[in-house]
């Protein structure tokens, strides 16, 4: 049974969010084949609350331990791109912790703050846009592909990261096109994003509103994920 503390730290997420009704029982059915958090067990309820904070929800506990937190000036690059990994199915926790792991397998060094020489950064930075690009479909824009659209070049890999969310989430089934056999994007998708309060197109989106539809195609990923893997169990 969920625990009034996982209730309330699950409701206090899902405001956080400003997650619609529906929005939340959809996740609820395709996560847990649920509708309401009170039919969850502890466990199901410790996961859900890994979904809302992968949705970018601020943890509902007190301030981590430095040694498990990012720091330093190649930090915020390196989570952004794990988050991406993690929006992609690639990465199994997007907690920082997990993050901080590979970049010591890539360097040897234990901790971002400690990724003072470029030469280091550029391991931990090409080894997760390498894995993503790989594993994940993403196909990373260059400089000269940005200059020609006039958009900055973080505004392009944000999309180029989300249009490869969306094509893994088409594939695994989590998501039927309007019209069979088209790709959701881009109208599909577009949509999508629309009826959650984001821009009617693309080409009107901050990036901002890239790390949102980022977030939400990311979790659905992972709930159709599951829910495959449950079904071949």
């Amino acid at each position: 049974m969920t625990s009034a503390a996982q209730t309330q730290a699950i409701h206090a997420m899902r405001r956080a969010l400003g997650l619609t009704d529906d929005d939340y029982r959809g996740l609820l059915q395709a996560r847990f084949h649920v509708v309401s958090s009170r039919d969850l067990n502890a466990g199901q309820a410790g996961a859900l609350i890994d979904e809302l904070k992968g949705l970018g929800a601020p943890a509902a506990s007190g301030k981590r331990p430095a040694a498990k937190t990012a720091s330093g000036k190649y930090a915020p690059v390196l989570q952004a791109l794990w988050i991406a990994a993690w929006n992609l199915g690639l990465a199994r926790s997007r907690d920082d912790a997990a993050m901080l792991a590979f970049v010591e397998r890539q360097t040897g060094l234990a901790h971002t703050r400690f990724l003072a020489d470029s030469a280091d950064a550029a391991k931990a930075i090409e080894g997760l846009k390498a894995w993503v690009a790989r594993d994940g479909g993403v196909t990373w824009p260059t400089q000269s592909e940005a200059d020609v659209t006039g958009r900055p070049l973080s505004w392009m890999r944000k999309r180029a990261v989300a249009r490869a969310i969306a094509a893994k989430l088409q594939a695994a089934g989590g998501f039927t096109p309007f019209i069979t056999g088209q790709d959701i994007w881009p109208g599909d998708v577009e949509a999508y994003g629309y009826r959650r309060g984001l821009k009617a197109a693309f080409g009107f989106y901050d990036e901002t509103d890239w790390d949102r539809l980022a977030a939400w195609l990311g979790a659905r990923l992972r709930a159709t994920l599951a829910t495959k893997k449950e079904t071949t169990r």
